[in-house]
């Protein structure tokens, strides 16, 4: 309510009664030579002001007689006009002279460059039940004091902007003049840097009952005369916001509350309000009779004010399902108050699911009553002070109920200047729980948090050559505004728990699991700052994994309210890496040289020939025959010894490992089958020993008789080993 004195506003009449016949006889003149300026005197003296109804308590009775005093203003007009001789009023003919474009119709609105044009809009009648349309087509500069909106009505501002320049600040400027209408204000901007003021009254007077008041995409930047809206507590009033909407009141005068005399107040779905007041005149930010807020689904509402109470009186804030509503008291400029309280009244909050409550106190610890909220299901609650000296609560001690029966596990932990602490560790279906500042070690903040949970994780197994994988990754989590800054992986060759995934005996065997428990690898994936844990930043790959049936698990941080960490609990998937033999051999043919007779060996190999491990598992290799070729020399022959030394060649297949050194022979090889000789065996793909380099060594018993060819085909038997 307004905080004006008595004495000034009769002051006021008192000084303005001394010009009343002069002003009248003035307009008897102006009467006689403008039909459409007495058409508005006209309407000047048919328009009746209704009292403003009296909403303040005992102790600001005088304040009430102010504000009565201001409403009165107007009837000052109907008197100067009545002192008109009456026949000359009777006379002048009433004529609505319209300079806008349009028809009013949605599709046709008047569309109004001045304030005269906008006057004559909202006076042109409509036909009841319908509605006009009023389109600006610019910014519009007006000094007038109590323009009427007596039917259906939607103003779209277009862009532009409202702009008073006049110094009546505690008077109203536009109005409703009838009952059971309903009034839409639409992308509209009040106040600029030029033009900064403003009624206290608000952008609509509202002294009638059962008005429909909606705002719609407006800014609102005021200072003197800075609260936006006032109603005189009627019962069928109703206040809905939609669209995105700034209001920004700071000044030392004329202030008020953000709502006044509304006693339901809508936010409508998917809405996005921010409210800043620090301003004079009044102790609240919403003040009315039985008063409720709703924050519709969606929608957001953010309040920034230096009041002493949100709310005066009791109320009821209800937040639906997913919406978002974050009050914060500060130490203004304007007003300077070190009290936070809630509500001086009862105030019962109904908070549904995923839905977020944020109290924040950069003054005292809150107090007054004890607030109860209702809590279906929400994602979080939190009372926090700015600093971590400070305490959140002062005498206030608010009441968490849990209503909801979900399977999601909520937890009430506090913030000290030393570090996170649990409060209650579970909070179960119908349980209740009284915060004091004492049961929170006098913490700086306490919230009530639904835990974290991951709800799909998945294992991919990659295989191929050179490849064995396993790809972690998180697919989705609760609750959706999850954000976090680690995802922490265990992979293990068995489960790592018995019994229930999700009891404390099974979470903790997780966590604790190692190396001795069957852990393979585990891993930790840095976020990019705060972000959601699924999807592809949460990925991680494991490599390198011998083929097995895996376990993998997950557990992720949530840093989604600020200063706490919260954990997941550990979920589990599983997966199987399937085994893979592949071996692979240089391309090309094998080829030596031997000038001389006698020995030769790895020198003589003009090329460097491999044979190595592409798969997971440990292979076996056996060469099982040779076959010669059709255009192989028939001089020459393969022995086990010479005989003859008739050109006789001891011929065998070295295979000599790349890490170790360790050395496989194959021969002496002879044309016989099969071969029964030594096996090598070749280490998994990422281990040096998966290849080896080949080569052909032995003896040639000469004598020379010019270049020979000498060509056979090797094969091979390649097996998985086994253990």
């Amino acid at each position: 309510m307004k905080k004006k004195v008595a004495f000034l506003i009769v002051l006021f009449l008192f000084t303005n009664a001394s010009y009343l016949s002069a002003w009248a006889a003035e307009t008897s003149t102006v009467a006689s030579s403008s039909t459409e300026q007495t058409d508005q005197l006209i309407n000047s003296e048919t328009d009746t002001i209704p009292p403003v109804s009296s909403t303040e308590q005992e102790t600001t009775s005088s304040v009430h007689r102010s504000e009565t005093s201001i409403s009165e203003e107007p009837t000052q007009s109907s008197s100067e006009i009545s002192s008109e001789p009456e026949q000359e009023v009777q006379e002048a003919p009433k004529i609505s002279v319209m300079a806008a474009a349009g028809d009013g119709t949605e599709a046709n609105p008047y569309r109004v460059t001045t304030f005269q044009e906008l006057k004559d809009a909202l006076a042109t009648s409509v036909t009841a039940g319908q509605t006009q349309y009023i389109q600006l087509q610019n910014d519009i500069v007006y000094n007038t004091n109590y323009t009427y909106i007596k039917q259906n009505t939607v103003i779209d501002g277009n862009g532009h902007a409202f702009l008073y320049n006049g110094t009546d600040y505690g008077t109203a400027h536009f109005s409703t003049g009838a009952n059971n209408i309903s009034v839409t204000y639409k992308n509209l901007t009040f106040g600029n840097s030029t033009y900064p003021n403003s009624s206290w009254y608000g952008i609509l007077y509202t002294s009638n009952s059962n008005v429909s008041f909606t705002v719609e995409n407006i800014n609102y930047t005021i200072q003197r005369g800075s609260q936006p809206f006032w109603g005189n507590n009627n019962a069928g009033n109703t206040l809905t916001f939609k669209g995105k909407n700034n209001f920004y009141s700071s000044g030392n005068s004329y202030g008020g509350e953000f709502v006044e005399g509304y006693r339901s107040v809508t936010f409508a779905e998917g809405s996005d309000t921010t409210v800043y007041n620090d301003s004079t005149d009044a102790t609240a930010v919403f003040y009315s009779t039985s008063q409720s807020v709703t924050v519709e689904k969606h929608a957001s509402l953010a309040i920034e004010s230096s009041k002493t109470y949100l709310f005066y009186g009791s109320a009821t804030l209800n937040v639906q399902e997913q919406g978002n509503f974050s009050y914060k008291n500060i130490y203004g400029v304007n007003s300077t108050s070190s009290t936070a309280t809630l509500s001086t009244g009862t105030l019962t909050a109904n908070f549904a699911k995923d839905s977020i409550g944020h109290f924040t106190t950069d003054v005292n610890g809150f107090s007054g009553p004890n607030p109860t909220f209702n809590l279906n299901s929400p994602d979080y609650i939190v009372f926090d002070a700015t600093s971590s000296s400070k305490k959140v609560l002062g005498s206030m001690n608010p009441i968490f109920k849990r209503l909801d029966s979900d399977n999601a596990s909520y937890r009430i932990d506090y913030l000290t200047a030393s570090k996170q602490n649990t409060y209650v560790p579970t909070v179960n279906t119908g349980s209740s729980y009284t915060i004091s500042s004492g049961n929170i070690g006098d913490g700086y903040s306490v919230a009530y948090a639904k835990l974290p949970t991951i709800d799909s994780l998945s294992a991919t197994p990659t295989t191929g050559p050179d490849i064995s994988t396993m790809t972690a990754q998180i697919d989705s989590t609760r609750p959706a505004d999850m954000l976090s800054s680690e995802v922490q992986y265990k992979l293990a060759t068995k489960q790592l728990y018995s019994g229930t995934l999700t009891s404390n005996t099974a979470q903790t065997s997780i966590q604790n699991a190692g190396a001795a428990e069957g852990v393979k690898e585990t891993a930790e994936v840095t976020l990019p700052g705060d972000s959601p844990p699924a999807g592809e930043a949460s990925k991680y790959s494991f490599t390198n994994l011998p083929p097995s049936s895996y376990y993998l698990y997950a557990q992720a941080n949530d840093q989604r309210i600020p200063g706490y960490t919260f954990k997941s609990l550990w979920q589990e998937t599983n997966a199987e890496v399937p085994p893979v033999v592949l071996i692979q051999f240089s391309s090309g043919t094998m080829s030596f040289e031997s000038p001389i007779p006698g020995q030769f060996g790895k020198q003589q190999n003009l090329d460097n020939y491999t044979i190595r491990n592409a798969g997971n598992v440990p292979t076996k290799v056996d060469l099982t025959s040779i076959t010669r070729n059709s255009d192989s020399s028939a001089k020459l022959s393969l022995v086990e010894q010479f005989n003859t030394h008739e050109q006789e060649l001891l011929l065998s297949l070295i295979a000599e490992k790349a890490g170790s050194g360790a050395r496989t022979t194959f021969g002496p090889l002879v044309d016989k089958d099969p071969l029964s000789l030594d096996t090598l065996q070749l280490d998994p793909f990422w281990e040096t020993d998966a290849l080896a380099n080949l080569y052909l060594a032995g003896d040639y018993s000469g004598p020379l008789i010019g270049p020979q060819h000498f060509s056979y085909r090797f094969s091979f038997a390649i097996s998985a080993a086994t253990n």
